[in-house]
């Protein structure tokens, strides 16, 4: 039998080309959202758009799952890159791990992650405990692609000081990027919770806590990530 693949995007540019080049199909919305489906060698693969954020993307997610019995779910976007270096804008990165970057407990001068109130987001079939970081799957992805923790927030990065004050939250590893969106964690905890891998490719589309949109690249980084994501469906 083949496999069954979901796949989330927030906006209608993020999943447009997917779309025109699978030659996709019109089916039932979701939620009021449109949701297309594309017969491949292998399987089917149903695109859902989620409309923005965490609670969207996690009901779109729950819902492609229950009702089109997916074997691997992936999501594709654009996101924003704690750094300053503008080469990176138009690039794709594929995730390491999505992060739930601003849920927690917020002091003064500190920020506490679910871990530290023991307060998990889901424990998962094998027992273990889900708190703000969850593990993406980035098998068979070759190594030319940028890797990356995706930092998933419900309010962007407004200025410099706001995006380092995020990006020191949680701790990356040497040579992995740190990329901000808002729909990857939520998308990846549903996943884990119904014991599916979840890939997520995204474009970089500008750096984080700059506003001015004329410097971002918001086309070239959406086309990116789904021409990317073609390679793997």
């Amino acid at each position: 039998m083949g496999m069954t693949k979901l796949v989330i995007a927030a906006t209608a540019p993020e999943m447009s080309l997917l779309v025109a080049t699978l030659n996709c199909r019109r089916e039932k919305p979701a939620l009021g959202n449109d949701v297309y489906r594309a017969p491949l060698p292998h399987g089917d693969v149903f695109i859902v758009a989620s409309g923005p954020g965490i609670a969207n993307a996690a009901a779109a997610t729950a819902l492609g799952i229950d009702r089109y019995r997916i074997d691997h779910v992936y999501n594709v976007g654009v996101c924003g890159v704690y750094s300053s270096d503008r080469s990176l804008l138009g690039g794709v990165v594929v995730g390491v791990n999505a992060v739930f970057a601003d849920t927690g407990a917020a002091t003064d001068d500190a920020f506490l992650p679910l871990a530290a109130m023991d307060l998990p987001l889901a424990r998962l079939r094998d027992g273990s405990k889900v708190f703000n970081i969850i593990d993406l799957n980035d098998d068979h992805v070759p190594r030319d692609v940028a890797r990356c923790n995706f930092s998933t927030v419900t309010v962007f990065s407004g200025s410099r000081h706001v995006a380092d004050s995020v990006r020191r939250r949680f701790k990356v590893e040497r040579g992995i990027l740190l990329c901000e969106d808002m729909e990857t964690a939520a998308v990846a905890l549903v996943a884990a919770k119904a014991d599916l891998p979840c890939t997520v490719f995204r474009g970089i589309s500008n750096l984080c806590g700059e506003r001015d949109r004329s410097l971002w690249k918001l086309t070239e980084a959406a086309e990116a990530a789904q021409t990317t994501l073609l390679k793997f469906l």
